[in-house]
């Protein structure tokens, strides 16, 4: 007769946990610092961050990069507070800290208006111009996590959202000083560089939970990373740059002309 044995029967030891979690975070950490490097390999990053660039194309950038955020922050709460509701009922702390988590993000957007509008952009056409078609796949990417896919998918795509932010914030911040760029524009960029690493902290406490409680959330975690980085930040940055590019180049031809 086969016989299970006491030790066959052990759960793994904690050290061998933790360390399977603390592996399974790195790899999230390394594909963000992948995504850094392609970050630093864009036109819009190597302008923002030239002394050479001309300071006032590098207010037109941030301004609207400023705009896309405005545009999509109000979806993206109200989405994620959507696919929050669906994580296991049994576990209210890790659903509390979620939506505690949210409802500090949801002025943000504000936040970005305001520096928005100390650039020289127009309030009432912020709030209402109908949104880029790239900030429009950032609001779809979480409203889609809510209706198509394990809500553990969320915690895989706000990583890369709240680590990235004040990593590129501390990088470019420095850079706007050095430019003239007005401390008046810097509430968002300021705020960031600091708030962000107590929430990505928050995030990595959570997801490291989440596949420790729940062990099939891991690959719902690692897919959640791939679909929110095929559509930020590059595509939305690239959008705000691109629009600033004809803003600049058609005040430069203006000028040119008188």
């Amino acid at each position: 007769m086969n016989m299970i044995t006491t030790a066959t029967m052990k759960a793994p030891p904690q050290d061998s946990i933790d360390q399977k979690l603390d592996e399974f975070a790195a790899s999230l950490d390394d594909r963000i610092q992948h995504l850094l490097g392609d970050i630093m390999e864009t036109e819009c990053w190597k302008v923002l961050t030239s002394p050479n660039s001309d300071p006032e194309f590098v207010k037109l950038i941030m301004r609207e990069v400023y705009l896309e955020i405005y545009s999509y922050q109000p979806q993206v709460i109200e989405a994620t507070i959507a696919v929050i509701s669906r994580m296991p009922k049994k576990d209210p702390k890790m659903m509390l800290k979620m939506l505690v988590h949210q409802a500090e993000e949801a002025d943000h957007g504000e936040m970005a208006l305001r520096d928005y509008v100390a650039l020289g952009g127009d309030e009432k056409y912020a709030r209402n111009r109908r949104m880029s078609p790239a900030s429009f796949a950032v609001a779809s990417l979480w409203w889609g996590l809510w209706r198509m896919e394990d809500p553990f998918s969320y915690l895989g795509a706000l990583y890369p959202f709240e680590g990235l932010t004040p990593i590129v914030c501390q990088k470019v911040r420095g850079c706007l000083s050095a430019q003239g760029y007005p401390e008046r524009a810097m509430e968002f960029i300021g705020f960031h560089a600091q708030e962000d690493i107590r929430h990505a902290n928050l995030v990595r406490k959570l997801l490291k939970y989440a596949v420790k409680t729940y062990p099939q959330a891991a690959e719902s975690i690692s897919t959640g990373i791939e679909y929110f980085l095929q559509v930020y930040p590059i595509p939305v940055w690239n959008t705000a740059y691109l629009r600033a590019r004809v803003m600049h180049n058609n005040t430069s031809s203006k000028a040119g002309r008188r």
